[in-house]
């Protein structure tokens, strides 16, 4: 059972928790760690404190897991103490972008053929929210068995992607619905909310889609698409039009350059084929639209989302440096890509 605060007391607790996320400095100190080893041995001195490593398990999938669980751990903390339907929100926003990150990586694995264990091992260690277990699709054979699986989840829409993936020989097909479905999920759910808190969670969930559908619509391009309706049941600020002529553009240069701001540049690290850039943008924008709404009413709802926001791009920051310096790349090839709020 959840125990509920005064509002007033979870915002006061929420600005400390704030300025104990992990600094600059910090993170720079992290960054330029010329090794795993040394890379651990900075983390004890951080909130993370000592991490101990399995010997035969992928040291950067159990770093990936431990930042995810802190990440978790944190939301927890909120929800638990978050009066209301504000707390009932935040427990299914982000339960439910765990949820849709986990099948992502269900799907992918059982795409490459992986074993069920490293599917398994790959997973972010919350329960699912909508989903009943994920152990019986880790051990599908085929992504057919696996969608099928799904049939009587609110992601049955996935099998209507299936033909697409034969189509394009990818995944991202199954990815784009399950961002559709997330989108679309979470937009209604802010109807619950006072209308005071709706705006900056319809910014931030807007502003992700659109990304995302540009992504998918530059996937597109030189491909049949007979729909493009149907392809994007949810579109925002980059309508339907839009993604349209992206798909159709002849290059990806030309297809850049038809977008607006905030898109054009989000979008034109892909000029250079860096989609992480692409990645690292976006959480940027999404840190910069909470800053902009903690800003404008320091205790109200928008600074315990900003936390939360601030709290995923801190965990997404520590898992791009550890699969970096597991990779053994250097810290100025890894602090390009680092996210900090300005605020």
């Amino acid at each position: 059972m959840r125990t509920q605060t005064s509002f007033k007391s979870v915002m006061l607790r929420t600005h400390a928790r704030i300025a104990n996320l992990l600094s600059r400095d910090q993170v720079q100190r992290l960054a330029e760690c010329p090794d795993l080893e040394s890379f651990l041995e900075a983390l004890k001195e951080t909130p993370y404190g000592e991490i101990t490593l399995e010997e035969g398990v992928n040291p950067s999938i159990q770093l990936e897991r431990a930042f995810n669980q802190k990440f978790a751990e944190r939301i927890a903390e909120i929800v638990k103490l978050t009066p209301g339907a504000r707390g009932e929100f935040l427990h299914t926003y982000f339960h439910l972008r765990f949820e849709v990150l986990n099948l992502k990586r269900i799907l992918r694995g059982i795409f490459n053929n992986w074993e069920p264990e490293e599917i398994a091992d790959s997973l972010i260690p919350i329960e699912p929210i909508t989903v009943k277990d994920y152990q019986p699709l880790t051990r599908c054979k085929s992504l057919e068995e696996a969608v099928g699986l799904l049939e009587d989840t609110p992601y049955k829409a996935l099998r209507g992607e299936l033909e697409r993936v034969r189509q394009v020989e990818a995944l991202w097909p199954l990815e784009h619905m399950l961002n559709q479905i997330y989108s679309k999920r979470v937009l209604a759910l802010t109807a619950s909310l006072p209308k005071s808190d709706q705006r900056m969670v319809n910014a931030l969930v807007r502003y992700e889609n659109d990304v995302e559908n540009i992504l998918t619509a530059l996937k597109y391009r030189g491909k049949e698409v007979e729909d493009f309706e149907e392809l994007f049941p949810v579109t925002y600020g980059v309508s339907l039009e839009t993604l349209t002529t992206v798909a159709k553009a002849s290059d990806i240069e030309s297809a850049i350059n038809l977008l607006e701001e905030p898109y054009k540049t989000v979008l034109d690290p892909l000029r250079t084929g860096d989609v992480a850039m692409v990645r690292a943008m976006l959480r940027r924008g999404k840190c910069d639209v909470a800053s902009r709404a903690k800003a404008m009413d320091q205790f109200g709802f928008n600074v315990i989302l900003a936390f939360l926001v601030y709290s995923e791009a801190e965990k997404d920051n520590l898992v791009g440096l550890a699969w970096g310096k597991a990779q053994g790349l250097p810290p100025e090839n890894l602090l390009k890509y680092i996210v900090l709020p300005r605020g």
